[in-house]
């Protein structure tokens, strides 16, 4: 099984080389919850010390001038 922490690392890594290819763009990321969660405890950690995901919800992460913001986490308004 596969350590927290190196989850962590591998999100990371992927989050950032889609923003260095994809810079200025929008972009659909599909993961399960667990990568998701695990991404944002690490990248924004005094907003994130835990997380949970629903199923199909949805989270916006924006990267502006080198910094991560999450403008919206775990919306599930589209399933109702």
């Amino acid at each position: 099984m596969e350590k927290f922490e190196d989850v962590a690392k591998r999100g990371i890594k992927f989050i950032e080389e889609i923003n260095r290819v994809y810079r200025g763009k929008r972009v659909l990321v599909v993961s399960h919850g667990a990568l998701i969660g695990l991404t944002l405890q690490h990248l924004l950690p005094e907003r994130f010390p835990t997380t949970y995901i629903e199923n199909t919800s949805l989270t916006i992460l924006k990267n502006i001038e080198g910094n991560w913001n999450c403008n919206l986490y775990n919306c599930t308004l589209h399933l109702k």
